[in-house]
């Protein structure tokens, strides 16, 4: 089996997107209409690659965890790419993509520890039917 035997799998994937989505939204938003405080670029890139990881690795199995770092890789490639063709303020940086890979690193990282599992510490709060 590809996912994790989580009894809310569907509601998991879907909010997992949603974050997905608004990452997007985010990164490619004209920059003059980010109204968001911005600590530091790289930081930002590397704390939300990790998160997004984090999520999706504890949605999969272990021996998926390289899928998850592959399209979270794309995903940061892909916007610093369409950054790049916007001219709307915004502009391709490699140093983000690496951000965006340290990240994804540490996230694969912790998620080979107990971390790995937080699905199932919320499904546990939820008593079954």
């Amino acid at each position: 089996m590809m996912f994790n035997d989580l009894r809310f799998i569907r509601f998991w994937f879907v909010l997992g997107w949603v974050f997905v989505a608004a990452a997007m939204v985010l990164s490619l938003m004209p920059l003059q209409q980010v109204t968001m405080p911005s600590w530091n670029d790289k930081f930002e890139h590397t704390m939300g690659y990790f998160l997004l990881t984090l999520w999706f690795c504890g949605l999969y199995r272990r021996q998926r965890y390289w899928v998850v770092a592959l399209w979270m890789f794309a995903m940061g490639v892909l916007v610093e790419i369409l950054q790049g063709m916007m001219h709307l303020g915004r502009q391709a940086d490699i140093k983000d993509i690496y951000a965006d890979i340290l990240g994804v690193g540490i996230a694969i990282f912790l998620a080979m520890t107990p971390l790995g599992r937080w699905p199932y510490w919320f499904e546990k709060l939820v008593p079954k039917a």
